[in-house]
């Protein structure tokens, strides 16, 4: 880790002091941007946090829950400012689930957005331990306001030393197996991995931030990594926005998840299919501006960055987890190595034990909060986190992933199948949506959601097609003997991955 700075109060006064009045935050609000500057942001997150101070002069645990907004980004600043720990919760989770993860993260105040609102009384009744409920942007009764809590601190700063090893935040994984988990980063966790790789210069740079804010993807790789580098945060207000948004903030890049990156690559080749340039279609998605597309927070096929080069656009993929702050592996622009999951980051160790990727680095978690056993599970007495993800390095420090070890089926006959490696294959195909490979019985079935929009009357004749062609490619006990169409999406979590035990939905 970088010795220039210890904790997040220290990386946005650094941004302040190196950016000034560059922007920060540009959002795009009843058709005018409305920008906020590295100075502002400071100046707001300390009179923030003076305020918070002031309700609570022991430090505290404090939940925030809405869309990505330099409102929010105020708050969740304005928190750890102060010492306080920040908890950042899914937007999209029902009101109890959310009430749960209050009560589990021992908030005492929370800050929302129009959204939930109407979820305040519920809120109430289910979490006794909280004190205070505050509106992101607007005035409601028997609610604060964050922008009087501002004005409160006018021209004031939190009176308080903030260690690297001071929790930061507490991010509730997605649970995607059972019970989601809080797991406690600290200060020294995030900055280590904002500035664990360095990638260049970035200053000025446009960023399209299009990720879940509660997402720790997001949280360090725009949020932080903008700060760090100098680059402007461009708030994308909706999934359904992003080619709209693309044409109004005209990014030089995006972080994307591997699904939306296939279904963007998905309408290029489309449009391409009718005759246009594969490079002018780019642009018209993309913008003039666009250089790099950073993945993320799933497997991203090679098929699909073939695909993008074809348009003449990069996208790098990387790697991590929530519990490592996330990154591991960090994206290499033009690859030479698309197969891998990027080069491991400066600082990281990795190893593999027994097939399962393990790291150890000063981005690794501090442990899941109140939850010694599963911090046991996860971390080893030396500092080791479990990844649970299977795979393999080479020389050059690239990473492979080949699995999930939870997902890994294990047929009678001993075969061990990872059921990516097979889900994989069909990344790019473009007449499937999604797929899901699992074990029934002593055979593989494939659930499958066909892409709704190809353009094509036989498109399961065409997928039962790729289903044979792919097994051709694996011994006998690796091949999918079952194919079960679907009508409807697969349950996903709020970053956009297949709940598996929720597949029969």
């Amino acid at each position: 880790m970088t010795n220039e700075i210890k904790n997040l109060r220290e990386l946005v006064y650094r941004a302040e002091q190196k950016y000034g009045e560059g922007i920060y935050i540009r959002e795009y609000l009843k058709k005018e941007f409305h920008d906020t500057s590295y100075a502002a942001f400071r100046k707001n997150c300390d009179q923030t946090a003076a305020a918070l101070q002031k309700l609570f002069p022991e430090k505290t645990h404090i939940a925030i829950i809405g869309a990505t907004s330099s409102e929010y980004l105020t708050a969740w600043f304005g928190i750890v400012f102060g010492g306080n720990i920040v908890v950042p919760l899914d937007t999209a989770n029902n009101p109890e689930l959310i009430a749960d993860e209050i009560n589990r993260s021992d908030s005492e105040m929370v800050f929302l957005d129009d959204k939930h609102v109407k979820d305040v009384e519920t809120f109430k009744a289910l979490c006794p331990k909280v004190r205070y409920y505050a509106h992101l942007q607007k005035s409601c009764e028997g609610l604060l306001r964050l922008s009087d809590l501002t004005a409160q601190g006018e021209g004031q700063a939190p009176d308080c030393e903030i260690s690297e090893d001071d929790i930061a935040a507490i991010l509730f994984t997605s649970g995607t197996t059972g019970k989601s988990k809080g797991v406690m980063l600290s200060h020294g966790n995030l900055i280590d991995n904002t500035t664990c790789y360095d990638d260049g210069n970035f200053v000025g740079h446009r960023m399209l931030s299009v990720l879940p804010i509660h997402h720790v993807y997001c949280l360090t790789c725009d949020v932080l990594c903008c700060l760090w580098y100098g680059a402007t945060l461009c708030v994308n207000d909706s999934l359904m926005h992003i080619v709209r948004n693309m044409a109004i903030f005209k990014p030089h890049g995006a972080t994307f998840v591997p699904m939306i990156a296939a279904t963007l690559l998905a309408r290029m080749q489309q449009a391409a299919a009718k005759g246009l340039d594969k490079h002018e279609v780019a642009k018209q998605v993309f913008g003039e501006d666009f250089r790099q597309i950073y993945s993320g927070g799933a497997y991203l096929s090679p098929d699909v960055v073939k695909g993008y080069r074809e348009f003449g656009i990069d996208i790098t993929q990387g790697y991590g987890m929530t519990e490592s702050s996330p990154r591991i592996c960090t994206g290499i622009p033009n690859s030479p190595k698309p197969d891998s999951v990027g080069k491991i980051v400066d600082g990281c160790e990795v190893k593999i034990v027994d097939g399962e990727i393990w790291a150890k680095s000063g981005s690794v978690m501090k442990g899941y909060y109140k939850n010694p056993e599963e911090t046991a599970n996860s971390l080893t007495p030396d500092g080791w986190l479990r990844t649970g993800d299977l795979g393999y390095k080479d020389e050059e420090g690239y990473l492979y992933i080949t699995g999930r070890k939870k997902n890994l089926i294990i047929l009678s006959n001993g075969e061990n199948v990872s059921p990516e490696e097979l889900e994989n294959q069909f990344a790019a195909f473009l007449p499937i949506s999604e797929i899901v490979v699992y074990a029934d019985g002593e055979v593989l079935t494939a659930q499958i959601y066909p892409n709704p929009d190809f353009p094509s009357e036989n498109v399961e004749e065409l997928i039962r097609a790729k289903v044979e062609e792919v097994n051709a490619k694996f011994p006998q006990a690796k091949r999918i003997v079952n194919v079960i169409f679907r009508d409807h999406e697969f349950v996903k979590t709020a970053s956009r991955k297949i709940i598996r035990a929720r597949i029969d939905e």
